[in-house]
């Protein structure tokens, strides 16, 4: 019976190949090369012939089928282990956990729901969670935090899960029939009132201090107060504001773009091994997790989030610089207020050239909400 899964080739000199049929050897195909033959057989066959190797200068030329890939893998064995090990060992690493992003900006909060993902066995180096589990532990979380948790979502990206909450707030529901005026918060000219209850004593474009009121509770009648009633207002004025900057005139910014990418990086030697990194960035930004590391020995293994950046590096005139700062100064003045507010003007003040900076002071004219309030006092009282 031949095995044709198991093909062994063998080249011979042409002068030799009729002493070789003598052998009574089965050949599965003969193919005519210049001088030589090559003869194909089969194990069994091969072993009859390759006693004669030596003396009719035969050579044997490659394998076919089964024995082929049986050859390559005995002899690039050790080859083989190491990288099904180094795939195991990838696939071990892609389904643990090396980070966690809690998206609240309540530190409170955040310790919180940190220590009930760790109660629950979902935490920095411990593997993925299937849906079910992910569902059951998100189920815990909000079951044991009703008063403090509204809404709560757990996503994986990778090795990273993202938390997404949302605080539950319970207000404090005010005495809606305690007196009160409605004042101004601060120095403004007022430019708005709407007023739903109480006497407004106030005109547009008055000047007011901050504590003035600009509509009274009080019911008056020949000027006696007859009544104390809740004000209700909402009143909008112009503000005013001096902004400083200081601008660097060599401009430098790093600016992250919406592109990032995930890797595992092997260093020896001070020679980086990155993994995963199909995509290459010009300028990257690089947030690493050491998975091992060794002070005796040079070899470290990390997890990187590595994000795309666009790198300014400029040297401005001073108008270029003047409007970068003025722009900085908006900005700057828009964090601070609410986000109903808008500027309805601004001026430079005094513009100052330095070596490396200038500085700039720009006054701004604001129209902002300045509706405040105040208790009245029970009438007797």
């Amino acid at each position: 019976m031949i095995n044709i899964n198991n093909i062994y080739i063998v080249k011979i000199p042409e002068k030799y190949f009729k002493k070789i049929i003598k052998f009574h050897i089965y050949i599965t195909k003969i193919v005519k090369k210049k001088d030589n033959y090559l003869l194909y057989l089969d194990y069994t066959n091969y072993k009859k012939i390759e006693k004669f190797k030596k003396i009719y200068n035969i050579e044997l030329e490659e394998y076919k089928g089964l024995i082929k890939y049986q050859k390559i893998l005995s002899k690039h064995y050790l080859f083989f282990i190491m990288f099904f090990l180094g795939l195991g060992f990838l696939v071990f690493l892609s389904n643990l956990i090396f980070k966690i992003e809690i998206k609240t900006t309540n530190e409170a909060l955040k310790n919180l729901v940190s220590k009930e993902l760790e109660n629950n066995n979902l935490s920095l180096y411990k593997f993925v969670k299937s849906y079910k589990e992910k569902e059951k532990i998100k189920s815990s979380i909000l079951d044991n935090n009703k008063d403090k948790l509204e809404w709560l979502e757990i996503t994986r990206s990778g090795t990273k899960y993202i938390v997404s909450l949302e605080e539950r707030i319970i207000e404090n529901i005010e005495d809606e029939k305690t007196p009160r005026d409605i004042v101004a918060l601060k120095n403004a000219i007022i430019l708005s009132i709407e007023a739903r209850s109480g006497s407004i004593v106030k005109k547009l474009n008055d000047y007011v201090k901050k504590g003035e009121v600009i509509v009274t509770g009080k019911i008056t009648h020949n000027d006696e107060v007859k009544d104390l009633i809740r004000a209700e207002a909402v009143i909008y004025g112009e503000t005013w504001y001096n902004v400083h900057v200081s601008y660097p005139i060599a401009y430098y910014e790093k600016t992250r773009t919406l592109k990032s990418k995930k890797r595992l990086s092997l260093t020896l030697f001070n020679k980086k091994i990155n993994f995963f990194d199909k995509a290459q960035f010009e300028n990257e930004e690089i947030e690493e997790t050491k998975i091992f590391s060794n002070k005796l020995l040079p070899i470290k293994l990390s997890y990187e989030n590595v994000y795309e950046v666009i790198i300014k590096d400029q040297v401005l005139t001073p108008e270029e610089a003047t409007t970068e700062a003025i722009r900085v100064a908006r900005s700057k003045l828009l964090n601070t207020l609410p986000k109903d507010s808008k500027i309805l003007n601004q001026k430079k003040l005094k513009i100052i050239i330095n070596n490396s900076t200038i500085d700039v002071d720009v006054f701004f004219k604001v129209y902002e909400n300045i509706t405040d309030t105040r208790e009245l006092e029970e009438k007797g009282e």
